[in-house]
């Protein structure tokens, strides 16, 4: 019997494991032989090929002649949503993308003109950093949040009154400098 595991796991025959693969095991006809394969983190198995067929993990086969076993895996895919809360833009791009179990994604995001970043909402590793990073270990859904720049209005009335106080208070000053010196030269005469 031939067994060769896809990239993605190994195989165990009669609960015994190898190191390298193909392998080949030697049965008498007749015997029957467990198999289970055993997926590698990031990915899972789907399926049998060669001469065995189905999904059904571990399973058994009877030897009868030569057989040959592939154990099919399939790599563990997540979806990352990101999104936009205001006016701006992501890398990578607002909308849907795929990656491998346990993959590390950077994402920045970038506020349109007259707008900043406030934060991400979502599993990042730094909420509150404009680029960061996501571990995919589940479908993960990111918003970028941005706020418009709020730049503060002059209240022109304020400063109007403000300089027409600080001129009332000048020309106070000056007719009370005027008047001392007034009396002051009366005095003297």
């Amino acid at each position: 019997m031939d067994v060769s595991p896809s990239d993605g796991g190994i195989v165990k025959v009669d609960e015994n494991l190898s190191s390298s693969y193909p392998i080949f095991y030697f049965f008498g006809s007749g015997t029957e032989v467990r198999l289970e394969a055993v997926p590698a983190s990031g990915y899972l198995f789907s399926t049998w090929g060669g001469d065995l067929s189905g999904s059904t993990n571990p399973t058994t086969i009877v030897i009868d002649c030569g057989k040959s076993i592939i154990a099919k895996f399939s790599q563990i895919v997540h979806t990352l949503t990101i999104q936009v809360s205001g006016s701006g833009s992501t890398t990578p791009t607002v909308g849907t993308h795929n990656y491998g179990e346990g993959a590390v994604v950077s994402i920045t995001a970038t506020p349109d003109s007259g707008w900043q970043f406030d934060s991400w909402s979502g599993h990042v590793s730094e909420p509150g950093s404009v680029a960061t990073t996501v571990t995919m270990d589940s479908d993960i859904t990111v918003t970028a949040n941005l706020s418009q720049i709020i730049c503060p209005q002059v209240n022109w009335l304020l400063v109007g009154g403000g300089i027409v106080g600080v001129l009332v208070l000048v020309g106070l000053l000056v007719v009370l400098v005027v008047r001392r010196r007034a009396r002051q030269a009366l005095r003297l005469q």
